[in-house]
């Protein structure tokens, strides 16, 4: 029996989180479901939750929840949903680990691209009379979330400081300000990660305060491996991640890719249209750690190695050049045309497999193989 494809084990996978969400919420109060687990967790909230302009905003941890069961519950939305995560499964960040729930957290703010409907206002129409004029508007400050990195400072009250962090330098991106956060425990869970670096959404919570507000969902990764967190900043260009390879619109569309995958000169088709230098995430031996650099240029082979040995982009690093197959290379900028040819290249491979002077071999060449 042949084995499952990697695309049929991410969309098992997929699946099997949505039926646990499903059974979570079924037959179950959002409200009382949260409570229920926040008694149960065990980092304590803040005291209080600072900004709110209402009453009806005191606990803006429990009003996330509300709207988001809202929009991925109740139509439109949770069709809207589907499709903007169809789409996202069959563009360039589809491989990510747990990319389905960014795209959710993407939803909640910014709904699908191209679509009218924000979840946000969707939720207003329906409960705002729960709130004051200056409340509504309040909220409505959620849809000027932008995910991004930051450096986690320290925790003083209520508010963690935050400060801007560009993942490519390693550098900060300008000075700190101060946060609260939704998710469970609020900013209590960052004490335990000051000078760690979080990805997540933040949006305005109270401008004359200078205070804004962490979304809640994030990732905050050992210092040394924040370098894995760059590939998700493809999610700021949402109308580019929701934009399907034209190979995955259809399996006839990907049988006429395929034919001419196989006829082609892969090494000159590349040499011809990839442009240098480019920041990409890439595996470095021998541990095949994942860090990001420049690539500089492709290896100049004959037409004849590459169809042996397969394609090889030149990154330095330090004193050396590492050289790195192609296979391998996700460039991080998903709106360059590199994206788009490096992503041809790879659907090939992962269609036919490695190249026949690879295969069954070490995870690392000799240079003398491919130059001899």
């Amino acid at each position: 029996m042949a084995g499952k494809t990697r695309s049929q084990r991410l969309e098992e996978k997929r699946r099997r989180r949505v039926r646990r969400l499903e059974r979570r919420l079924h037959g179950q109060d959002p409200i009382e479901s949260l409570i229920r687990k926040l008694e149960t967790h065990d980092v304590p909230p803040p005291s209080h939750w600072p900004g709110a302009s209402d009453a009806s905003l005191s606990h803006p941890d429990m009003l996330k929840f509300e709207l988001t069961t809202f929009a991925v519950e109740e139509e439109p939305g949770r069709s809207k949903l589907k499709e903007l995560e169809a789409r996202c499964r069959r563009g360039p960040l589809a491989e990510l680990p747990e990319i389905d729930h960014w795209v959710m957290e993407e939803f909640f703010w910014h709904g699908v691209p191209g679509d009218g409907f924000l979840p946000v206002e969707a939720f207003l129409a329906r409960e705002g009379h729960r709130f004051t004029p200056a409340a509504q508007d309040q909220l409505r400050g959620w849809k000027d979330a932008k995910l991004g990195a930051f450096e986690v400072g320290d925790v003083d009250g209520e508010t963690v400081a935050l400060r801007p962090w560009d993942l490519l330098v390693d550098a900060p991106m300008g000075g700190p300000f101060r946060a609260l956060t939704l998710n469970i425990g609020g900013v209590n869970t960052y004490t335990k990660f000051k000078g760690s670096i979080t990805l997540t959404y933040v949006a305005p919570w109270a401008p004359r305060e200078n205070l804004f507000c962490g979304m809640g969902y994030g990732i905050t990764p050992a210092r040394s491996k924040s370098g894995v967190l760059i590939p998700y900043l493809g999610l700021q260009h949402p109308e580019i991640a929701a934009r399907p390879f034209p190979w995955k619109d259809g399996y006839w569309l990907e049988v006429e890719y395929l034919s001419r995958w196989k006829d082609r000169d892969w090494q000159s088709w590349l040499a011809e249209r990839l442009e240098f230098p480019f920041w990409a995430v890439v595996p470095i031996p021998p541990a095949g750690d994942l860090k990001v650099l420049q690539v500089t240029g492709l290896l100049d082979l004959s037409s004849e190695k590459a169809r042996e040995f397969g394609i090889y982009l030149e990154c330095p690093r330090g004193k050396e050049i590492v050289l790195i197959g192609a296979t391998a290379v996700s460039p991080v900028d998903i709106a360059s045309s590199n994206t788009m040819l490096l992503a041809e290249y790879q659907t090939y491979r992962d269609r036919v497999g490695p190249p026949p002077g690879v295969r069954n071999g070490p995870n690392f060449l000799d240079l003398r193989r491919l130059r001899g």
